[in-house]
């Protein structure tokens, strides 16, 4: 697990649902309750996807949650339109269990300290197609740097 710092603009175009994160609670459950909501709607509008889920920490303790849209919904719906978008970035990939993530998270943020740059939200978490061992999931993180 490599922390590199990028210099170069990326933009992701998503489309999903946001809600204030409730400190009480794990992350997760937030995550999985937005994820849930738009797995529901691109099934119901049965919208052509990429099949990987995004997650945006956003200031103020907002989650976004979203993927990337072959198309756009036409018509109503309860997904929203956002770009996230990075200029420089550390970029990281996370591979094994979801409850490591905060050890990957201390190692980028003390990268980043050492090379004195300076992190501002958002946050990007891109997660690899689901695998039952653990020990191979994957979790892109982006880390938007100013």
């Amino acid at each position: 697990m490599e922390t590199v710092i990028i210099n170069q603009s990326k933009t992701f175009t998503l489309f999903g649902v946001s809600k204030l994160h409730d400190q009480k609670k794990a992350y997760s459950e937030t995550i999985f309750e937005l994820l849930d909501q738009v797995w529901k709607e691109v099934k119901n509008k049965e919208l052509s996807h990429t099949g990987i889920n995004h997650v945006v920490y956003d200031i103020d303790h907002i989650i976004f949650a979203g993927i990337e849209l072959i198309s756009p919904p036409k018509g109503d719906s309860l997904l929203v339109m956002r770009d996230v978008i990075f200029q420089k970035y550390a970029y990281c990939k996370h591979i094994g269990p979801y409850s490591e993530l905060d050890k990957t998270y201390r190692s980028i943020q003390s990268t980043v300290n050492a090379l004195g740059e300076h992190h501002e939200a958002p946050i990007l978490e891109i997660y690899g197609h689901w695998n039952e061992d653990e020990s191979k999931l994957e979790t892109e993180i982006l880390y938007n740097l100013k």
